[in-house]
């Protein structure tokens, strides 16, 4: 198991998923996870990506209201899109975290890096989105929500699919406000851009 109080166990691409105790985070799980990954404990019900700060350190950011850790960029508390040292954020989140990483093949060039941390950069500090994250687990909702694109607001795992469809790592039809945390697990891991959880010789692996 890597020690997470180190960053350098963080690359650029990695996904940090988290699996909260509270009745929001297990309702998020429950909703949008399939019966197969709660049966595996893998209750996810947030997510975050990392990606390199304005420093060059590895940041994992991440669209949320529940973290009391000061932005590192922002010197804040931000209530939507904000950055945080990846093993003080798992040191002080209450429920489990894996981490997940890219398939070798897809690991990402300097010009991706840069252009990963461009895009979250660019929306570091804006608000989150609470009615997206209700919907994005339920299909009917989602059915009524997918022609509407908003780029002012985001929630966890809108803002992560949106980084990964900036560089390129998923399709440029797929629309982003359409995933939950679990349903971004089931299809990353399934068409082979992130390396699976639970795999011999895996990167992906659960954290805490």
């Amino acid at each position: 198991m890597p020690d997470r109080d180190s960053d350098r166990e963080f690359m650029p691409g990695d996904l940090l998923v988290f699996a909260g105790t509270g009745f929001d985070s297990r309702l998020i799980a429950l909703a949008s996870c399939r019966p197969w990954q709660l049966l595996l404990g893998q209750w996810f019900s947030h997510i975050g990506i990392c990606a390199r700060g304005p420093a060059g350190d590895v940041l994992v950011f991440e669209s949320t209201t529940s973290c009391e850790l000061p932005c590192e960029v922002l010197r804040r508390k931000v209530h939507g899109i904000q950055a945080h040292k990846p093993g003080q954020r798992l040191d002080v989140y209450p429920g489990k975290a894996w981490r997940l990483r890219l398939a070798p093949r897809e690991t990402l060039t300097g010009a991706e890096s840069r252009r990963l941390t461009s895009f979250l950069m660019a929306d570091i500090g804006k608000p989150y989105d609470y009615d997206g994250a209700l919907v994005a687990g339920t299909f009917v909702l989602r059915l009524c929500r997918m022609f509407l694109s908003r780029t002012d607001v985001f929630f966890c795992s809108d803002l992560v699919m949106a980084a990964l469809k900036d560089v390129g790592l998923v399709d440029h039809d797929l629309n982003p406000r359409s995933y939950s945390p679990g349903r971004a697990v089931r299809d990353l891991t399934y068409w082979g851009t992130y390396q699976p959880l639970a795999k011999r010789g895996s990167q992906s692996q659960r954290l805490k």
